[in-house]
């Protein structure tokens, strides 16, 4: 009985002995590795969902796009402890009662059981609805052009994406639309006219723009209508008056001076080629002098420039036209070579201008982007001498988000994924 004693008083402090060192020998979840994790996971998901809508496009199948909106993470771990006991008869039994009287007690041997688990619960919303697909498929607005004018980003990869057409009305009325598909004969007359105005400074500038207020005043009425200060208070309040008419019927023209974001060229020294070949509304300076205070130019002799912006949708069908003409029986791959100002980190890289590079069925290792086609077919986007497909994923990333605006993520996720 006193041998029993003694093996019932050691079992607590076995117990708490093996505790400690299991605890001190466990490593918790770790929260920076988890978020690092899901990080990585999300950039994936959000790059092949990209990818996965131009191949749709490429093929004219319905888009679709999806977000995550909530994200729980959860970790935890679970400690056991135990004692073995060895006695010289055997291991003591559950349920006994009594020692051998022979036998005695060999060892002890304490131990931790571990139980570590880490989990994500995720929900998945559709914006397929009203909210997003308006933004979706409205015009990019001048503004969001000028996000993206930097250093970093070439000019001929932001046009080549964001400029749907150029359309060229002649002074004979002849009118020449030239639109951005390779997948039409006139696309390398498109790319030309592009550089070329890229080589003349095109980019969105914010401009004094001018429009009429009313029909034109006399002096007795601005003044019965805004007192003796007329001129003071309309110059106050943004309003520029133009003066119109014969000197014996002087009148003034009220004009709302505001400013406006324009596709359009500064005044430089190939100025005159310019306006041969484009006129005059493709400068940014072109519209007050003009239109307040100065004779007008007679412009019906020369031509017009208009340019015509993509919307988001159409960003994503020109990419579906640039992977359908790289994939085709005689292949072609939309490349841009560089203009004066752009910086290229792809330099001596295979396809360094491409705009975007597709496989089909080739064996690619890590590749930046993997997607199984309905047809079967596995197409990828290559990790190394991709071109400026990871850059055109970005921008078209970026150009989505602005479309992100509240009410378009809807409030109860439709899918919940563990």
């Amino acid at each position: 009985m006193n041998f029993l004693f003694l093996v019932r008083r050691a079992l607590p402090a076995i117990t708490l002995s093996a505790a400690l060192s299991g605890c001190g020998s466990t490593t918790a979840p770790d929260f920076s590795q988890m978020s690092a994790k899901y990080a990585n996971i999300l950039e994936q998901y959000q790059i092949n969902m990209i990818f996965q809508n131009i191949l749709r496009s490429s093929e004219n199948r319905p888009v679709s796009f999806l977000d995550m909106p909530n994200i729980n993470g959860s970790g935890s771990i679970t400690t056991t402890p135990y004692a073995s006991a060895f006695f010289t008869g055997g291991i003591l039994p559950y349920n006994a009662s009594y020692l051998p009287i022979n036998g005695g007690l060999n060892s002890i041997t304490p131990g931790v059981s571990l139980s570590v688990g880490n989990s994500f619960n995720f929900t998945q919303s559709s914006l397929d609805n009203a909210v997003f697909w308006k933004g979706y498929l409205n015009e990019l607005p001048i503004e969001n052009v000028k996000y993206f004018e930097h250093n970093h980003i070439p000019k001929e990869v932001l046009l080549s994406l964001v400029v749907d057409e150029i359309e060229i009305t002649k002074p004979n009325g002849e009118s020449l639309t030239l639109i951005n598909n390779p997948l039409r004969p006139d696309h390398e007359e498109f790319q030309k006219h592009l550089y070329k105005l890229i080589a003349y400074g095109l980019g969105a500038y914010l401009i004094d723009t001018s429009q009429k207020i009313g029909p034109p005043l006399s002096v007795s009425h601005l003044k019965s209508t805004f007192g003796d200060n007329a001129f003071e208070a309309m110059k106050e309040s943004g309003i520029v008056l133009k003066k119109v008419g014969s000197s014996s019927e002087l009148k003034f023209q009220p004009i709302q001076v505001s400013k406006k974001y324009k596709l359009c060229i500064n005044t430089n020294k190939y100025e005159n080629f310019v306006r041969q070949e484009y006129g005059d509304s493709i400068f940014c300076q072109e519209t007050l002098a003009q239109e307040i205070g100065k004779p007008s130019v007679e412009k019906k002799s020369q031509p017009k420039l208009n340019i015509r912006i993509r919307s988001t949708n159409n960003i994503f069908e020109y990419l579906g036209q640039v992977v359908k003409a790289q994939l085709a029986e005689k292949p072609y791959m939309v490349t841009l070579p560089p203009t004066a100002t752009t910086f290229n980190s792809n330099t001596s890289k295979f396809n360094q201008y491409a705009l975007f590079v597709v496989n089909k069925n080739q064996s690619t290792p890590r590749p930046f982007s993997n997607i199984e086609g309905l047809d079967g077919n596995l197409y990828s986007i290559p990790s190394e001498n991709n071109g400026y497909s990871p850059l055109a994923i970005k921008l078209l990333s970026q150009f989505m988000s602005l479309q992100k605006i509240p009410g378009s993520i809807p409030a109860s996720p439709s899918v919940l994924l563990k």
